[in-house]
């Protein structure tokens, strides 16, 4: 009697164990499937029309562009350009830097990476990379919202492109209000950039932090669509009605060339003779991008509030 109950108790036990088990094995089962899903390679269309079969999340970037792109989203690639290397040093600490316009093909292969990122008008370099791993292009010149949600799409990230977007915004408003309580408002600034020894001028969307922070552009800048070198006489009647004049030099410092033309052929232009005239960052705020735009704004009104 007390073998038969023994051997009913231990069917139980044992039916019990396996009822669990297979529990068990359904719960891994579906965290197996999750993560496969998570991992499953998706196609996306490029710019330049291409099917690119790239990681549902990429894990290692190679952003020989679209660096400026990755820093707004908090995701560190594992290489990139000595371009972007010197405009965002800090973020970029640790990264490995695979040289200039023609990067070092050798150290591309070697960081295994799962992701590049090119532009379209890099497709020269598509049959080297592409025996590497997959290679996705960006459009050159559309706006830096429009960049930054390729790219967001790209990387699986639009959480946090959402969360940038927002954080500009609300600095777009403590930019105005600071402009506001130093009673300038209702203000027009003009932007020329002296490379070498041409000055160009550009289309004002370029320069869209500093006018997303409450300026506005002269006539002459409303006109013009384009980038074009003019002349140094032609600067004066180009910013004749600016209350506040931008001058993209490297690094943002000043040249002899620089110093002479506005003590000589620009003294008399009414921003230079009110002081109110600012050397700024060539590459910081000339590369099109949503952190460069941020970085217009905040450099803009810390030179203009701090002077």
């Amino acid at each position: 009697m007390k073998k038969k109950k023994f051997t009913a108790l231990l069917l139980v036990v044992l039916t019990l164990g396996l009822a669990l088990a297979a529990c068990g094995g359904g719960s891994n089962s579906s965290s197996d499937d999750e993560a496969k899903q998570e991992d499953k390679a998706r196609t996306l269309t490029d710019a330049l029309d291409r099917k690119v079969e790239v990681p549902a999340t990429p894990k290692k970037i190679v952003a020989i562009q679209n660096a400026g792109e990755l820093y707004a989203l908090d995701i560190k690639p594992v290489a990139t350009t000595d371009y972007y290397m010197g405009i965002y040093p800090d973020f970029l600490k640790g990264v490995e830097n695979i040289g200039g316009d023609k990067p070092n093909i050798e150290k591309i292969a070697a960081l295994k990476p799962d992701l590049i990122i090119i532009s379209d008008y890099q497709k020269d370099m598509l049959t080297n990379l592409e025996k590497i791993a997959p290679v996705y292009t960006t459009k050159f010149g559309v706006t830096p919202d429009e960049q930054l949600t390729d790219v967001a799409n790209l990387v699986n990230a639009k959480d946090a492109e959402k969360t940038y977007q927002e954080k500009y915004a609300k600095e777009t408003e403590e930019a105005k209000a600071t402009l506001k309580k130093d009673g300038i408002e209702n203000q027009k600034a003009a932007v020329v950039q002296f490379w070498g020894k041409e000055t160009y001028i550009h289309d004002p969307i370029v320069f869209g932090g500093l006018y997303d922070a409450g300026f506005t552009p002269t006539e002459a800048a409303k006109k013009n669509t384009e980038t074009k070198a003019i002349s140094t006489e032609a600067v004066p009647a180009y910013v004749s009605d600016a209350d506040q004049f931008f001058i993209l030099t490297p690094e943002g410092k000043t040249t002899d060339d620089v110093s002479t033309l506005l003590s000589t052929i620009w003294k008399d232009i009414p921003a230079v003779k009110a002081g109110h005239v600012y050397l700024v960052d060539n590459d910081k705020w000339s590369n099109y991008t949503a952190p460069s735009r941020e970085y217009q704004m905040q450099d803009a009104i810390d030179k203009i509030t701090k002077k």
